[in-house]
């Protein structure tokens, strides 16, 4: 994420925070819902099954025919409003135009999951065939295969929530290191949704502690997810995964700076069930490096003598493996 994007996205959170304290808010209970699931996304996206993908049977697999459109469930859908007739009940009680314009509905619901199954399998066989393509030189650990891999199987609409951007880097051969920028500190909720006495939703401010530890669950949850996803797809036996925030220094601005660092491997993934485990606890357990006070939050780490550097991104983008 560059200063721009940065910039853009700080000035609109502080503009919802305004629209917010300015304007008339809803209560519907539904929006402690809506809370909790944040939450959750925020501090526990690392709870996910860890299985790699096997280059090598990826390799000898063939191609395979790219997918079809068929409207199968449109067409059923068509022959049950075609050969609708009402019968004595619908012609007794007028029904029916109701029930026609019901079985219009599901034509329309219809070709709508046709067109969803169509999609679903046409990217099924764009990505099985591009893993084909891929296989030799991701085996070979060619840094571009592995970016188009990992572009091809990162959830992406996954992340979304959970972090700024995601880059890898292979500094020597056999050696990958990914850096995962970070969610700010301001862009962690500011207040919690809870269910009052009436049934309706109320809103708590967060005090800045609750705040920096989410914070912190935040980060080592979603360096560790990062870890998952890395692993699954790159035939690696170890990486190197950095997480960096932005942090205020000295004369009050702002630069991204590393935050945590751990090796993470196959075999530590394999023997860990994360979606037993606390972030934090977990990255703790790995080894890693942070430097974190509830009073002040993160403050950056030292990765030099880890020869972990990253070389400058461009000021408008950055390599992006998501």
């Amino acid at each position: 994420m560059n200063r721009i994007d940065r910039a853009t996205k700080k000035a609109l959170r502080d503009r919802e925070c305004k629209e917010r304290a300015n304007g008339r808010r809803s209560t519907a209970p539904e929006l402690a819902a809506r809370y909790d699931a944040l939450f959750e996304t925020l501090t526990r996206a690392h709870c996910v099954p860890y299985e790699r993908m096997d280059w090598h049977e990826i390799a000898g697999a063939g191609m395979v025919e790219p997918a079809v459109r068929a409207n199968a469930l449109e067409q059923k859908a068509r022959r049950a409003l075609a050969n609708y007739q009402p019968g004595i009940i619908d012609g007794l009680f007028g029904l029916g135009q109701d029930r026609r314009r019901a079985l219009a509905e599901r034509v329309l619901e219809a070709a709508k999951k046709d067109a969803e199954n169509y999609a679903r399998a046409k990217r099924a066989a764009d990505v099985h065939n591009l893993d084909v393509g891929l296989a030799a030189a991701v085996l070979a650990l060619d840094i571009g295969a592995i970016e188009q891999a990992l572009k091809a199987h990162i959830p992406a609409a996954e992340f979304t929530p959970i972090l700024e951007g995601l880059g890898v880097h292979m500094p020597a051969p056999g050696k990958l290191v990914v850096y995962v920028d970070c969610l700010e500190y301001d862009a962690i909720p500011d207040e919690a949704v809870e269910i009052g006495d009436t049934g309706r939703a109320v809103f708590v401010a967060l005090p800045p502690e609750v705040r920096q530890e989410m914070h912190l669950a935040n980060v080592c949850a979603t360096t560790l997810r990062v870890a998952v996803e890395v692993l699954a797809v790159v035939p690696l036996d170890m990486i190197d995964v950095v997480a960096r925030c932005f942090l205020v220094k000295g004369r009050g601005e702002a630069e991204q700076s590393p935050v945590v660092h751990v090796k993470v491997t196959h075999q530590a993934l394999k023997a860990m069930d994360l979606r037993r485990l606390e972030p934090v606890s977990s990255i703790t357990a790995l080894g890693g490096r942070i430097d974190w006070e509830v009073e002040r939050g993160f403050a950056e780490i030292r990765i030099d003598d880890l020869k972990l550097t990253a070389p400058k991104p461009p000021e408008a983008s950055q390599t992006a493996a998501a």
